[in-house]
């Protein structure tokens, strides 16, 4: 039963841990074109950072 438990919490774990990483990548898309967006009125370039979690 134990056992059960802690594959069950480890399964969460995982799950949760994917679905903080989707939505960072979400965010950093959207803050990247954002800037895009604001950025090619000034026609100028600039790098947009990666928003995210690495495993």
């Amino acid at each position: 039963m134990m056992i059960q438990r802690l594959e069950m919490c480890i399964q969460f774990i995982r799950l949760a841990l994917e679905f903080v990483i989707i939505v960072a990548e979400a965010v950093g898309f959207v803050i990247e074109q954002n800037t895009s967006h604001q950025l090619s009125s000034q026609h100028f370039p600039a790098p947009a950072p990666f928003v995210g979690i690495l495993p």
